[in-house]
């Protein structure tokens, strides 16, 4: 079912027919007037119309830079008649009027550097009339407020396709979405999607890679372009620690969805000449991302890619995600623009470099530290202000894999159940639950990460986060006002159909080991936490459609308890023997010293209040 799976990825030829491989299973379902691409009937919180809208819209990303790197694309009348229909409010298959917050609007941005990448086949080959629509439904894009975030870039884009068409238009709309971006900035190359606590992939395939586009297409805006270019150098020395040897990224946040576009920030840094890391380099991570995903079965069974991670798998999407969503990973396409001569496609790729100690910032909270094979990311802040789908497995566990994913829970009632991987779960009555979801203070050191929250009212809850890899250790002091059962999770692993090779669960210990991975909680609390190798409902993880976890698990009385675990993974292949032997426990003062040192992270207060309306 994979398009991609007879492709090597090694050469930009190579890339160049990955994009026709995946093409190819879409064009049957375009309508005969092309505007209307329906790849299946599942429904987001907006209308058909705009789903297949975004259906057609998104194969932009990669078709246009296809086109403006020389390579001919055969099927651009097809897509050219879509574009006029869609935009001709007399066609039966008009996209329908803009509102504010439209998410016509985003859509728009793929026919924006579609027409200023392929302006030959999407502008100059359009009747007068069309073109005038065209222009008109930009114009129209300009107007309309957008959303306080990322989709600040939506009329940027749409004005310079006005202006790469000859279009004479407003630029000041241009200009207060550029300077509203600015708000959004932190510090050390991180924005925040918005006024809130997110800092996921969102600052790279959406921030950055818009932000260098704009500079190379708009040199002469010098201060700006500047400050773009090197908030993405700067950005970017982080940013390559996300990234295993293996080309995995470590999934974080929402939108998993779109894939591959987690590479696309680095396609962005070659188009905009910017060489933030050595070409070798910059190249090495992109392509290896590109590679495993071409090794990856998520396509559904007529080559179409499916909504879900690893494979279909409906648990893990957002409202916002149509069957045409997962095309935003077509953005990873954009250095097939570049000619064969550039340094990207002329360096040779590297290898992953090993980390030699763990790499933190204070601006997203979070600290990435593991093995070549397995970046492992600690998080400490970020949380989701809007209305998501499992926002708290998304974005505050304890930690993140680039080899074993993150699982989301099952349901909210169903806490005997439900994976709980790298969480601290709470439950009165062994059916509803708590988790981390946000904190009210955290503070980052080089190997550390600390954080305050609350898990109810009553539950109040500090927790130390220790890197020593492979393994991390977790210190909870916890002040509750009711008895409360208390479960914790380690890493998630694969279920295969052969009995594991070894399963022990027992008082302070729990373990799984299969042919392909092992997963270890290890308790060293003064109340003794029993055991257990939990084989979790299935489609939970991002990653694999069943799992084992190890989870810890007590019952707590009323007062202050302290619970303190060691947990840590592995692949069969690499060097499982790290995982008998077990770091020192941290002791209780570093609690304290931790709540008092480090540096306090920047990102926490990066946010506004909850709007709740009037009762």
């Amino acid at each position: 079912m994979n398009p991609l799976i007879n492709n090597s990825l090694q050469t930009r030829q190579d890339f160049v027919e990955s994009v026709r491989q995946l093409w190819s299973p879409l064009k049957p379902f375009f309508d005969e007037g092309g505007a209307r691409v329906c790849f299946g009937n599942s429904a987001a919180v907006y209308s058909k119309t705009v789903s297949e809208m975004e259906s057609f819209s998104r194969p932009l990303y990669g078709l246009a830079p296809l086109q403006a790197g020389g390579f001919d694309f055969e099927d651009w009348p097809l897509i050219r008649k879509g574009l006029a229909d869609g935009v001709n409010p007399d066609s039966k298959d008009y996209w329908g009027s803009i509102s504010n917050s439209d998410q016509r609007i985003v859509e728009t941005s793929a026919i924006a550097l579609g027409l200023i990448f392929a302006k030959e086949h999407l502008w100059d080959a359009l009747e007068i009339e069309d073109r005038d629509n065209v222009a008109t439904w930009l114009k129209i894009v300009l107007t309309k407020r957008v959303g306080p975030n990322n989709w600040q870039f939506f009329p940027v884009l749409a004005s310079l396709a006005l202006e790469h068409c000859g279009i004479e238009h407003d630029l000041s709309f241009r200009t207060r979405a550029l300077d509203k971006i600015e708000e959004y900035y932190v510090a050390d190359g991180w924005y925040s999607d918005g006024k809130n606590r997110r800092y996921d992939h969102y600052v790279a395939f959406a921030f950055h890679f818009y932000g260098l586009i704009y500079a190379k297409l708009v040199p002469e805006d010098k201060a700006r372009t500047q400050r773009f270019r090197q908030r993405a150098r700067e950005f970017a020395q982080q940013f390559r620690h996300w990234f295993d040897s293996e080309g995995r990224s470590v999934p974080y946040g929402r939108s998993m969805t779109y894939r591959f576009a987690q590479a696309a920030f680095w396609g962005a840094l070659a188009f905009a000449d910017e060489e933030a890391l050595p070409w070798g380099e910059i190249r090495g991570i992109w392509a290896r991302h590109l590679r495993w995903w071409g090794k990856q079965d998520y396509f559904d069974r007529n080559g179409v890619p499916s909504i879900g991670y690893c494979y279909p798998n409906q648990n893990v999407a957002e409202s916002y995600n149509a069957p045409g969503s997962p095309n935003w990973s077509w953005k990873a396409f954009l250095p097939l623009a570049l000619k064969a001569d550039h340094p990207f496609w002329q360096a040779e790729e590297t290898e992953k470099e090993v980390m030699q100690s763990p790499v933190n910032s204070d601006v997203s909270g979070t600290l990435v530290f593991g093995t070549p094979k397995n970046q492992i990311m600690l998080v400490s802040c970020s949380e989701m202000k809007m209305p998501l789908r499992e926002g708290a497995p998304k974005y505050a566990k304890f930690a993140y894999s680039s080899a074993f994913g993150f699982s989301v829970e099952h349901g909210h009632d169903t806490f005997l159940v439900n994976p709980f991987d790298n969480s601290l779960a709470f439950s009165e009555n062994c059916r509803t639950y708590s988790v981390r979801a946000g904190v009210e203070e955290a503070r980052i050191g080089e190997d550390w990460i600390y954080s305050k929250w609350f898990a109810t009212s009553d539950i109040g809850v500090e927790t130390l986060i220790l890197a020593q890899a492979p393994w991390h250790w977790r210190m909870h002091r916890i002040v509750s006002y009711k008895p409360v059962y208390v479960f914790e999770g380690g890493f998630a692993i694969e279920q295969t159909d052969r009995v594991p090779r070894e399963e022990l669960a027992s008082k302070s210990f729990a373990s799984i080991e299969t042919e392909i991975a092992k997963s270890v909680s290890f308790d060293a609390s003064d109340i003794q936490r029993v055991g257990r190798v939990l084989s979790a409902l299935p489609n939970t993880s991002l990653y694999f459609p069943r799992t084992y976890i190890p989870q810890l698990c007590c019952k707590i009385e009323p007062g202050e308890v302290w619970l303190v675990g060691a947990f840590a993974c592995a692949q069969q292949g690499e060097d499982m023997g790290a995982l008998e032997h077990l770091p020192d426990a941290p002791c209780r003062m570093l609690m304290n010293e931790a709540r008092k040192g480090g540096r306090r992270v920047k990102g926490l207060n990066w946010c506004e209040p909850d709007l709740v309306p009037d009762i």
